[in-house]
């Protein structure tokens, strides 16, 4: 089935923006609570941060588990998370090869879904050159607050936007476990719904992360952004794909 779109994650996917994020979370920690940003285990280190994000399902569950954050104040915190970070001076970087892969890739149309902010995602790509890759970017303002990833909402609407949901292979490219919860959800959506569109999931590996205890394995494994050119280009001309967390360790050279 050829392959008709790709929509990408933002954070530990396209962009390295740990050092930033924690930054803005310092702030915010500090602004909405009064405390010192040291008081919350999450904050110590890039580190410390990467294993919170990682226990979390998304943003919201984020606040209220790790900063013990109400509800009421998950608004306030979204408002502030993009202001702080468009006043934030910490460095974002595309991870090395990321530009090239997209390049490679540039005759299928591009998306981006992700918890981050849509302003917050297109004020830090179009710096770098990378803004117009995207024909559609899909941020957490435009998925009600319930129905973050990973239920399938988001991924849906940029697929429906870019393909109009027509035959073909999709792949949804992420680094964090709801990634792949997102594609199984959208999977058993278009089947529902009698679509001849197939998702596949590609977790990336070169930001550092593992798929140890992902609850959804995902189909296939990149080490490099390179290896995603492989997989998509591949899979576009099988037939009859395999799925599978096997065929993706193989593909890749990655043991699960």
């Amino acid at each position: 089935m050829p392959a008709c779109a790709i929509v990408w994650d933002y954070d530990g996917t396209l962009v390295d923006s740990r050092h930033r994020n924690l930054s803005v979370n310092r702030s915010i920690m500090e602004g909405l609570t009064g405390r010192s940003w040291k008081d919350f285990e999450a904050l110590h280190s890039v580190e410390d941060y990467d294993a919170a994000v990682a226990r979390c399902t998304n943003w919201r569950d984020f606040y209220q588990r790790e900063f013990g954050l109400r509800e009421d104040m998950l608004e306030s915190a979204g408002r502030m998370w993009t202001r702080c970070h468009l006043t934030d001076e910490t460095p974002v970087e595309p991870f090395a090869g990321v530009p090239e892969t997209l390049q490679a890739l540039a005759h299928l149309p591009h998306g981006i879904v992700s918890q981050n902010s849509r302003q917050i995602i297109q004020a830090t790509l179009d710096p770098l050159g990378l803004g117009d890759r995207f024909e559609h970017v899909i941020g957490y303002e435009q998925v009600a607050p319930g129905r973050q990833k990973p239920a399938p909402d988001g991924l849906l609407e940029c697929l429906e936007r870019m393909t109009a949901l027509g035959p073909g292979a999709a792949f949804y490219v992420g680094d964090h476990p709801t990634d792949a919860m997102c594609v199984a959800q959208a999977r058993q959506e278009m089947i529902a719904r009698g679509l001849e569109i197939d998702v596949w999931s590609i977790a990336v590996l070169y930001g550092g992360e593992t798929v140890e205890g992902w609850p959804e394995a995902p189909d296939f494994l990149a080490r490099t952004p390179e290896d995603i050119v492989g997989i998509v280009s591949r899979e576009s001309h099988c037939q009859q794909p395999v799925r599978g967390l096997e065929s993706a360790a193989q593909d890749s050279g990655e043991t699960p």
